[in-house]
């Protein structure tokens, strides 16, 4: 977008043959909007401040509605095209850009920033829940437009204290969803229901389970990434047995058909060890690979994908690909009401079940903190209270 100055005006091309033209007339800016050619818009620049045009200079200037006033449309628009420039996530702005586009603008765009109020925000999240959204997806709006108005106050499209999202009461976002937590015999079912006709998944679930990790990271996941190593074996001093060490540096987010490589959802790398029979399924599957791609006469790319459906494992298999398979997959293994994510639950569960420390789960699942692993799966904790009773009452005389 560019804004040329024409005297004591400008005009602007904000799309090809829109125009905003500004004018000073009697000390005060007139803005209006024109279509048509570069010509006509001069003309009508002319006419507007009474004086002929001018040729100036290139500057970039911000968008104003039809009108001459900020909107919260225009202020929607801006702060998109901020967040794409500073490298925010590509899934994330398209999720954005589809609830400001499906309902955000279309609610509230025409509104002047100077009209919009706790009010007006607080009568659209109630509409959209009486549309029959779901109190999260609604809080979700409210995300965005909360971070838009406070952009809006970085760059005193309004002040601080007019920013109506404080004021505003969007729903929570609490989840009504109770915790799934898949038991260790059916992963084993689903495990053996794909093993038949889709090898694939069958790796997918047994990794899900067995790692704990999300479902973008195991699309990103590559052999490099993969280490196995033999080690003195716990149940057999005299023997060795293989285990792996697991690598999650990456995850592959979904946008549309296109598939993009970010960085794990806490920017954070990190690595653990699986056992021996987690490291004999991983190798089952590594073996099936390379028998796949001898069969389709595909050598194998460099570094393959561990998750693919190419002969080749050039191509990593899609995010969204994973969730359709699953929901068939547990169709035929007669496992309901669980997706693919309940595997990551289940994960967590096991390990504190079995009294693994918080801080290790914590590390190897990749959450931000221990204090969410523990407001999250604090009644996987192995029942101490009573333990805690009986060692002060054993002090007492």
């Amino acid at each position: 977008m560019t804004r040329q100055a024409y005297g004591s005006g400008s005009m602007t091309e904000r799309e090809p043959g829109l125009w905003r033209l500004r004018v000073m007339v009697d000390g005060k800016q007139v803005q209006r909007t024109f279509r048509g050619s570069k010509a006509a818009a001069t003309k009508e620049l002319a006419k507007l401040g009474g004086q002929p045009p001018t040729p100036g200079r290139v500057t970039t200037s911000e968008p104003v509605s039809a009108k001459g006033v900020r909107t919260f449309g225009d202020l929607l628009t801006k702060w998109l095209a901020h967040a794409r420039a500073r490298g925010r996530a590509p899934k994330t702005l398209d999720e954005a850009r589809r609830e400001i586009e499906n309902r955000i603008r279309p609610r509230l765009g025409h509104i002047p920033i100077d009209q919009l109020g706790a009010e007006e925000l607080d009568d659209a999240y109630s509409a959209w829940l009486a549309e029959g959204l779901a109190p999260s997806t609604v809080h979700r709006h409210a995300a965005v437009i909360s971070a838009a108005l406070s952009q809006g106050v970085r760059w005193k499209w309004l002040n601080a204290r007019d920013n109506p999202a404080l004021s505003a009461t969007p729903p929570s976002a609490t989840s009504k969803r109770r915790l799934v937590t898949p038991t260790p015999e059916q992963v084993a079912k689903l495990i053996r229901a794909a093993e038949a006709d889709d090898p694939v998944m069958a790796a997918a679930v047994a990794l899900a389970f067995v790692t704990g990790a999300r479902r973008g990271e195991l699309c990103a996941l590559r052999w490099d990434d993969i280490e196995f190593a033999l080690v003195p074996d716990p149940a057999d001093e005299d023997a060795e047995a293989e285990m792996a060490v697991v690598r999650i540096e990456r995850s592959l987010s979904q946008v549309g058909h296109e598939l993009v490589e970010k960085s794990t959802k806490t920017g954070r790398g990190r690595s653990f060890l699986v056992d021996a029979r987690a490291a004999a399924l991983i190798r089952r599957h590594q073996d099936w690979q390379r028998d796949l791609s001898v069969r389709a006469d595909s050598p194998l790319v460099e570094n393959p994908y561990v998750l693919s459906d190419n002969a080749n494992a050039g191509r990593p298999m899609p995010p969204s690909m994973i969730t359709d398979r699953f929901t068939k997959l547990r169709g035929r293994a007669k496992v309901r009401g669980v997706r693919f994510h309940d595997l990551r639950h289940a994960n967590v569960t096991q390990l504190l079940g079995a009294g693994v420390d918080a801080a290790t789960v914590a590390s190897r699942v990749g959450h931000a903190s221990t204090k969410m692993t523990l407001d999250r799966y604090g009644h996987a904790l192995p029942a101490g209270g009573e333990a805690a009773a009986a060692v002060m009452g054993a002090l007492l005389p």
